[in-house]
């Protein structure tokens, strides 16, 4: 064999293991969200999983469902990146109606984690995510609470790679009896306590895996010795129930609330009115389409502008496209500014009549080097009375061909807080780890023979 064959066998074997490491398992398809962030979460949340080892989050109240979604890891798209959590706590709806109430999927992340995907300023936005596997380095674990005894066992399970549907115990490993959830608190429980005793972990995709606990330890770390297998299944993120033919996609795109700045008296996406004249923004006469449009008074040389907080990627668009309607004849009787940079005037070719205006955000000043802009600004040319009227406001797209994105660091660093809990999960990554080194030499061995 040819040292170039050689070669090329062993970057596909290395991209191979690369892939097996950093690879995401996608179990739904990507959808909208919407997130905010809180502080206060160190302490863990009402899932019962403790001390946070990963980024988490607190989803509204319906879709948490008292703990089912307790322990599931989702892959988010943000303005600034990709953000791979968990969800460990629940955003009730008293006290948190603006947010939690129901209106759409909510996502209260922890604000370490919030930060990492949204510049600073920005309380609540919308996004896209998926359910993706957590891709946890250790077997699952079973967690007592504190006071149990034979008379009352109570506990938690941990680090399950997908969603944890149901639990069993039996005495005899035959005859199995099913746990409900306790409440929000994602707590199983079984009253009067024979050993040993037999436990079955049910996952969403209907997988069972079963252990065995030979003694009653409170406060402690079981390992379960097991870890769900990874489906080629994909699931609805609300009702966990499979979806037989689902949409083929990538890595989720980051959601677009940037393209359609104005239609039909409102400002889409996260585009907002902050003029300093009052347009009228629901004016309702011969609009360009639809029933309502915008009119301005540029009276006093008045200002009419609009931004996104978020601020658009340059890369994805080339030019803003609008209609446009003067009362009178207009040479050169509006300006429109992007950001800081220079004015560019606009005429009309005939007044009372609508026309379409396409201007690049070249000709506005942009440049390749400059990463997001913000800002639209239209100011009026003279002291008297000025009509102007807007209408189908929109970016218009460049030839960007977005892939979406995808979380590369899926394996996580739990930096183990104590050590019974690190003994519990070290077994699964020292067994991987052997697995890796043998699987490369042998591949190292083949190579050199040939």
């Amino acid at each position: 064999m040819t040292y170039i064959k050689k070669y090329l066998i062993f970057l596909i074997l290395f991209f191979d293991f690369h892939e097996l490491i950093l690879s995401l398992t996608p179990y739904s398809e990507c959808t909208q969200g919407r997130i905010t962030a809180y502080d206060g979460y160190e302490k863990g949340g009402s899932c019962g999983f403790g001390i946070p080892k990963m980024y988490g989050a607190a989803p509204n109240e319906a879709f948490y469902n008292l703990g089912e979604k307790c322990g599931i890891c989702y892959e988010l798209v943000g303005p600034n990146g990709v953000l791979l959590f968990m969800v460990d706590s629940h955003c009730p709806v008293k006290g948190n109606e603006h947010s939690c109430s129901g209106d759409m999927l909510h996502f209260d992340l922890h604000k370490n984690g919030f930060d990492t995907i949204v510049d600073e300023g920005i309380g609540r936005l919308n996004v896209t995510f998926r359910m993706v596997s957590c891709d946890h380095k250790s077997n699952m674990i079973l967690k007592t609470k504190k006071d149990v005894s034979k008379y009352f066992f109570s506990f938690v399970i941990l680090y399950h790679n997908i969603g944890l549907k149901k639990v069993y115990y039996s005495y005899d490993n035959e005859t199995w009896t099913g746990l409900e959830r306790e409440g929000d608190y994602n707590h199983w429980t079984i009253r009067g306590v024979e050993l040993p005793l037999y436990i079955q972990l049910e996952s969403i995709s209907g997988e069972k895996v079963e252990t065995t606990i030979n003694e009653i330890i409170a406060d402690n770390y079981y390992d379960t010795g097991v870890q769900f297998s990874i489906p080629n299944k994909m699931y609805d993120p609300f009702s966990l129930k499979e979806i037989k033919s689902p949409k083929v996609e990538g890595c989720c795109k980051l959601d677009d609330a940037y393209t359609d700045i104005y239609y039909e008296g409102k400002y889409l996406g996260e585009w907002q009115d902050i003029s300093n004249c009052e347009p009228e923004n629901e004016y309702s006469e011969n609009c360009y389409e639809g029933k309502k449009c915008i009119k301005v008074n540029f009276k006093d040389w008045n200002v009419y502008q609009f931004f996104n907080r978020i601020q658009p990627e340059t890369k994805r668009y080339n030019a803003i496209k609008f209609a446009i309607k003067t009362e009178n004849t207009c040479d050169k009787c509006l300006k429109i500014k992007l950001d800081d940079y220079s004015f560019y005037s606009i005429s009309t070719s005939e007044a009372g009549k609508w026309e379409e205006k396409v201007l690049t955000l070249e000709e506005l000043g942009l440049t390749s080097s400059t990463k997001k802009f913000r800002k639209f600004m239209f100011q009026g040319s003279k002291k008297d009375s000025q009509i102007i009227y807007f209408d189908s406001i929109k970016l218009v797209k460049s030839d960007y061909d977005d892939q979406g994105e995808c979380s590369i660091n899926t394996i996580q660093d739990y930096n183990v807080y104590n050590d019974k809990e690190n003994k519990a999960t070290s077994s699964i990554n020292i067994e991987s780890f052997k697995l890796l080194i043998f699987s490369l030499l042998i591949s190292f061995l083949l190579i050199g023979r040939n």
